[in-house]
Order: structure tokens, then C-alpha cells, then sequence
């Protein structure tokens, strides 16, 4: 996996994998009937694949363990990230507050929902969710997913204050990243650029760090500073292709950072043949949409 995908998708990668595998224990399944334990077992190595057959396949599962123990509560929270996956929105809300009801695994049931209600665009509900897991248990990619939905809503200050916290637990890279992109939007350039060399210093190898501080340098008129950034860019950008091989399906997000790069340099034959290649690896994606609007913009005038 690219360090793009890795960084930008902590907090989804660590909370499908808590879900998916926190609670099968001896702890958690003894006194259960043992036929309904086998069905949970099974739905959740289902869910380990994390394909759209193998999440029906899991629902199914897990509906047969509640169908012999309507009191089972890992059934209803470990059904709900399959329907979650599978797109199915409120069937994982009515999935994650029987979950609740049950008062068993309030935190992860909590979050979940919270997951659910963002997904559906009703942001003040996810956020009571959100609030309402970190009063059971803090974690910090929760807190995280908190900051991304006040930024949702425009509420960078409390963004802030929540990418504050996970800093204060835990200064990873991705962190003063984020923490850096919410500065940004405020126009707080000094504090972003900390925050995004902070990244850098963590992770050198943090390429999309480079490119939203080459921005700040650009538009502070740090020229240097700004080429710099975006060399580095097109240097980890291409490491990443050579590695993976030019025609890996997932090395859109790739192109497109490195086509960015190339544009900021003025090396626009380079940046026309990433954005062609993106539209080529993702067609019909948002992501190709965007890679169609700057060939539009910067080549077709």
C-alpha cells in the first residue's frame, strides 16, 4: 500500500480492523450457545476479507447466530460493520443501537454508529456518537474521526482542538498532517507550515506533506522553497510508481499527487500524462473527474 493510501486512511483502516476482530475471545464467547458462537466465528473471518461477497456472507452468518441468540450482542455490532461496508446505512444504525440496548460494547457500538449517521450526512448525530463512544473510552482514532466531521461542518476550532489531543497522545506524522490541512483552511500559514514540517520530520518520506507545503511556499511567494517541495513530490511519487508497476490499478491517487506536482513545476507535458493515466487507472471515479477538470483548465483553453 502507498504512504499516501496508509496516511490518509488511518483512522478507517484501524477501526475496520477493531471491529472485525475485538471481540472473538474466550471471554467474549463462552456461556453463548455453541451453534450461534459457531455462526459468529464464521461471519467474522467473513469479514476479514472485506469484499462485497464475503460481507453478505457474513450478514447472513451473523443473522443466523441472532436468530439462535436474540440477546447476542457481537452478532448485532459485528452485523452492523457488514451492512456499514455493504453501504447499508441504516440497516448498521438499527444494527448498532440494538448493540446498545443489549449494553454491551457501548464504545465500539457508539463509534460505529457514529460512522453510520456521517456516512448518511447527518453530521450532528455523528458527533454526539463520536462524543458519546470517547465518554466510554478514549481513542484517539475516534477523536480523530471527531475532527473530520466538525471540518465537514466548518467547525475548524473544535477540529483543531480534537487533532490536538491525538498530537498530545500520540505525534505521529499523520497527525500534525491533518492538524496542518485544518490550519491551512484557516489561513493560520505559519502554524501550518509547522505543523506539515513536523509531519516530514516524523515521516520524510510523507510525499503528500511535501505537496500541501509546497502550496503554503507557493502562495507565500517562497519559490524555492516551493520547487523544492514539489521535486520531492515527483522524486517519492515515481519511487512509489517504479515499485508498484506503472499500470497498478491502485495508483491513481499516485498520478494524480505527482501530476500536481509536475504542474506547480510548470512541466505540463508530464503533469497532461499522470492526469491521462489517472483517468486511464479510475475512469468514472471523483478522482478522474477532478484529473478531467485540470486537463480542461490547464491544457484545453
Amino acid at each position: 500500500m502507498s504512504r499516501l493510501l496508509v496516511y490518509v486512511m488511518v483512522p478507517v483502516l484501524i477501526a475496520c480492523v477493531l471491529i472485525a476482530s475485538r471481540f472473538v475471545s474466550w471471554d467474549s464467547l463462552k456461556g453463548e450457545d455453541p451453534q450461534a458462537r459457531e455462526f459468529v466465528v464464521k461471519g467474522t473471518e467473513l469479514l476479514g476479507a472485506q469484499t462485497d461477497r464475503d460481507n453478505r456472507s457474513a450478514v447472513s452468518a451473523f443473522t443466523r447466530a441472532i436468530e439462535i441468540s436474540p440477546e447476542y450482542a457481537e452478532a448485532f455490532v459485528k452485523r452492523g460493520l457488514a451492512h456499514y461496508r455493504l453501504g447499508e446505512y441504516r440497516k448498521a444504525i438499527d444494527d448498532y443501537t440494538q448493540t446498545l440496548s443489549l449494553n454491551r460494547y457501548a464504545a465500539d457500538a457508539y463509534y460505529s454508529r457514529g460512522d453510520a449517521h456521517r456516512a448518511l450526512g447527518d453530521y450532528q448525530r455523528a458527533l454526539a456518537d463520536y462524543t458519546a463512544s470517547l465518554e466510554k473510552r478514549w481513542a484517539g482514532f475516534v477523536t480523530w474521526k471527531r475532527a473530520e466531521t466538525y471540518l465537514e461542518m466548518g467547525d475548524t476550532q473544535r477540529a483543531l482542538e480534537d487533532y490536538g489531543a491525538v498530537i498530545e497522545h500520540k505525534p505521529g506524522a499523520a497527525a500534525y498532517y491533518y492538524r496542518g490541512l485544518a490550519y491551512t483552511q484557516l489561513v493560520e500559514d505559519q502554524l501550518a507550515l509547522a505543523d506539515l514540517s513536523k509531519s516530514i520530520e516524523i515521516e520524510p518520506a510523507f510525499a503528500e506533506a511535501y505537496l500541501r507545503r509546497g502550496e503554503i511556499y507557493l502562495r507565500l511567494n517562497q519559490s524555492d522553497a516551493a520547487d523544492s517541495d514539489y521535486q520531492k513530490v515527483v522524486q517519492l511519487s515515481t519511487d512509489e510508481i517504479q515499485g508498484w508497476g506503472e499500470g497498478h490499478p491502485t495508483l491513481g491517487p499516485i498520478y494524480f499527487r505527482r501530476a500536481s506536482a509536475y504542474q506547480r513545476l510548470g512541466r505540463y507535458d508530464d503533469a497532461h500524462a499522470d492526469y491521462e493515466k489517472v483517468l486511464a487507472l479510475q475512469p468514472g471515479s471523483k478522482m478522474a473527474q477532478k484529473a478531467a477538470r485540470e486537463l480542461n483548465i490547464e491544457f484545453k483553453k
